[in-house]
């Protein structure tokens, strides 16, 4: 079956994953500088005019940081609330919940580790091979939408001409993980759609 569009979940889930994340950097050093904040000011028995700029600029970064955090925190659960009512409509929130938890293993299953050695200065440093970070840049894309009808599973296909050599040689590697993850389907040959991959799962009968 070929795909005619994104889903919802597919469209949504790398931007919401996104915004999480900062949303959940920005509220965790805002909870740092509250407890630090908390922890310093009793010891403070005769702040200078130094120290009170200080403690005034802290309180107004844990503030910032508190209120930006909830802020972009808002769209994210309203995109994830209109999907959690689309699923309990028309599927499951198991499938929800498996959609999530597979595509974050899959990322990581998709991730290339190996590191190069590059000597400067008579020094030795491991960078990222710039072929797998161009592989994992569009590896960290991939996202897998578990429906009870189908699964799909949506892969960036990487721009570098090597990169993309490597997502070819796992085509077949891809095909019996998705299977093994999802017994109940059977999954097609991969259909390649400009520059995205699409695996496609039909539920057996």
């Amino acid at each position: 079956m070929k795909p005619t569009h994104k889903s919802y979940f597919v469209r949504i889930f790398m931007l919401t994953k996104i915004i999480l994340m900062i949303a959940s950097t920005a509220l965790l050093l805002s909870g740092v500088l509250f407890l630090l904040i908390a922890y310093v000011e009793p010891t403070i028995t005769a702040p200078s005019h130094l120290m009170l700029v200080v403690e005034t600029s802290v309180k107004g970064l844990y503030r910032w940081l508190a209120e930006f955090g909830l802020i972009i925190l808002s769209p994210s659960i309203a995109l994830l609330l209109i999907e959690v009512i689309s699923r309990l409509r028309h599927d499951s929130l198991s499938n929800f919940w498996r959609s999530i938890c597979l595509t974050l293993s899959f990322q990581r299953f998709l991730n290339q580790r190996e590191r190069n050695e590059i000597s400067l200065d008579k020094q030795t440093k491991q960078a990222m091979n710039p072929i797998l970070k161009d592989f994992n840049k569009a590896a960290r894309r991939c996202v897998i939408d578990i429906t009870n009808k189908q699964t799909i599973a949506f892969i960036k296909v990487p721009q570098s001409q090597q990169a993309h050599k490597i997502l070819k040689e796992m085509t077949e590697q891809i095909k019996e993980e998705l299977s093994s993850h999802n017994p109940q389907y059977y999954f097609s040959e991969p259909e390649r759609i400009k520059n995205t991959l699409w695996y496609i799962g039909t539920k057996r009968d």
